[in-house]
């Protein structure tokens, strides 16, 4: 069987949708951080408890073709109410080598949204909210540049020519040649010279 191959026109159009779909996701990504990071900040400023709690794990990922090292600790805590939390926290490798399994450690939390925590030096910040912000708006920027230019891609090749690779349509020869038996007639064909 042999494999169809998309045109240059195809494989561009297929580039730009995915830059598209990508630029989407990051500005929806950076809209949804932002907004949890607002709200951690206020729910620490307003609500905020703090407990013991007890790192139960600690490991690290291995990520991307850079081999990025992201550091992970697991820890549980109980809250004021009595109800016993595990969450995961990434942290940096400075504040992971603090701790071993085992270790205690203070958990601060918004009372009425316990999965809102933080262990020291992992409070959100204003720079948290400015880094999804600028997400956000370079995302936004992206989105737009990229449905402009793939609907300015679309939109120029609807014009009368063929693309490469595909035969003419009927309606372009038609339009080309004029209909079938009614070939305009030659200048100067049958005309006698003097």
């Amino acid at each position: 069987m042999q494999k169809s191959q998309l045109s240059t026109n195809q494989q561009i159009v297929l580039v730009m949708a995915v830059l598209l779909l990508l630029s989407i996701g990051v500005t929806i990504g950076g809209y949804m951080a932002g907004g949890q990071e607002r709200e951690k900040i206020a729910g620490f400023a307003s609500d905020a408890a703090v407990a013991n709690g007890t790192i139960t794990k600690k490991y690290v990922h291995v990520v991307g073709p850079g081999r990025m090292w992201i550091y992970w600790l697991d820890l549980t805590f109980t809250a004021a109410d009595g109800v016993s939390h595990s969450h995961s926290v990434n942290v940096a490798n400075t504040i992971h080598d603090r701790y071993q399994a085992g270790s205690p450690v203070r958990v601060t939390y918004v009372k009425s949204k316990p999965e809102y925590f933080s262990i020291p030096g992992t409070e959100p910040t204003a720079r948290d909210v400015a880094m999804s912000d600028g997400m956000f708006r370079y995302g936004a920027i992206a989105s737009v540049m990229s449905l402009i230019g793939l609907l300015g891609f679309l939109f120029s090749g609807r014009g009368g020519s063929t693309p490469a690779g595909q035969s003419p349509s009927a309606e372009q020869l038609n339009r080309a040649i004029g209909p079938r038996g009614t070939n305009p007639p030659r200048a100067g064909f049958g005309a006698r010279r003097s």
